[in-house]
């Protein structure tokens, strides 16, 4: 079976509250619909996300003007080949990762509806049903962030994830005032989005958060100190979570290779797909390192997309992966929702990717 057309279909999805970090605030998040057609007439969809660099709008132009020609006309089933081209556009700009991605899950999709079969069982077999997941919240005031807290551990999670990295005292405070709002067994996390410059400023914050209850620290510091995220590895009790520094295959081998990283957390936008988060994965295990995923975040497709690497992956870790993003938006393309029930993300069980396109939905939704 041939591939007859690539499209990437701009949309805009408003965000039901702001969403924060320690680079701004967001109100909603542009992103490309990939539909890839077969001789069959069948289609399989992927998700362009959450694009920074030029955005989600002018990678879309981009697919559809350069990209699909040399698509068209490759059998749907050779995989390495489509990967092989698709690397072909990526060597200037990570941002074209996000493209790749895009395009990479559509083609898995593809071939899972035309075989009638999930993507996981095209990538391994499913190791689990269900997969845990961090109950984040907005930043804010200290009072409005134990709010969010509490709510999240009443919806059933077992792990909460705050960010942090904009102002140190009131970073601290939040921490003392969650954990004191919420039961000793709901495990927490913070992640600072590489806001922290200083290592040894950074050990200060992680050993009195540590004194509170945290275990995981995500990218505390940029991602080319990897000497100091090694450092403090070595020299804090919490866990260090590598999150903006790990990309591709080639910056989890970096990061492996300096000794930078307790875990690794996988963006299957960032790693260009679903082969090259796969990749990420096998390249961890072989240094006994688990991984969680993250989320851009992606919409329904791209959240679908990877549940279906986190249900395969051998070394995914028992912490808490982020594949919740989806929740955060008004409105979505896909005919199903992603259920998440007591903290958990249940795994898609229909072919491909388990969700389909509301194609009227999609043209009202098209910008």
């Amino acid at each position: 079976m041939k591939i007859v057309s690539v499209e990437a279909v701009p949309v805009n999805l408003p965000f039901q509250e702001p969403v924060s970090d320690s680079w701004g605030k967001y109100e909603s998040s542009n992103h490309g619909i990939v539909i890839v057609r077969s001789d069959s007439g069948e289609y399989g969809a992927g998700e362009i996300a959450f694009a920074w660099f030029g955005g989600a709008f002018r990678l879309c132009d981009e697919v559809n003007e350069m990209w699909a020609p040399r698509l068209i006309g490759m059998s749907i089933y050779d995989t390495a080949g489509i990967i092989a081209l698709l690397d072909s556009f990526c060597p200037f700009s990570k941002r074209h990762l996000l493209a790749k991605a895009g395009v990479e899950m559509a083609v898995w999709d593809l071939i899972g509806k035309t075989l009638h079969v999930p993507v996981y069982q095209l990538i391994g077999g499913k190791q689990r049903d269900r997969l845990k997941l961090t109950g984040g919240f907005p930043m804010g005031s200290v009072d409005r962030m134990v709010e969010g807290a509490v709510q999240r551990v009443s919806e059933g999670y077992k792990e909460l994830k705050l960010k942090v990295g904009l102002d140190d005292n009131r970073d601290l405070e939040a921490v003392r005032c969650i954990r004191a709002a919420i039961p000793d067994q709901i495990q927490l996390r913070v992640d600072a989005n590489m806001a922290w410059k200083n290592a040894k400023r950074a050990k200060e914050l992680i050993d009195e958060m540590v004194e509170e209850g945290v275990g995981i620290v995500e990218q505390p510091l940029p991602d080319t100190q990897l000497a100091d995220l090694a450092w403090l590895r070595d020299n804090t009790r919490a866990l260090i979570l590598i999150d903006e520094g790990v990309w591709d295959v080639h910056d989890a081998k970096r990061n492996l290779d300096s000794r930078a990283a307790d875990m690794l957390h996988v963006y299957i936008s960032e790693a260009g797909g679903i082969a090259g988060s796969k990749s990420i994965f096998e390249l961890a295990a072989l240094h006994g390192t688990d991984c969680t995923i993250g989320s851009m975040p992606e919409g329904r497709i791209g959240a679908a997309a990877s549940a279906h690497v986190a249900a395969a992956m051998p070394n995914l870790s028992n912490h808490a992966s982020d594949i919740r993003g989806f929740t955060a938006y008004v409105q979505d393309v896909t005919n199903e929702d992603l259920i998440i029930s007591e903290g958990y993300l249940q795994v898609p069980k229909g072919p491909g990717l388990g969700v389909t396109i509301d194609f009227d939905r999609l043209e009202k939704m098209r910008r």
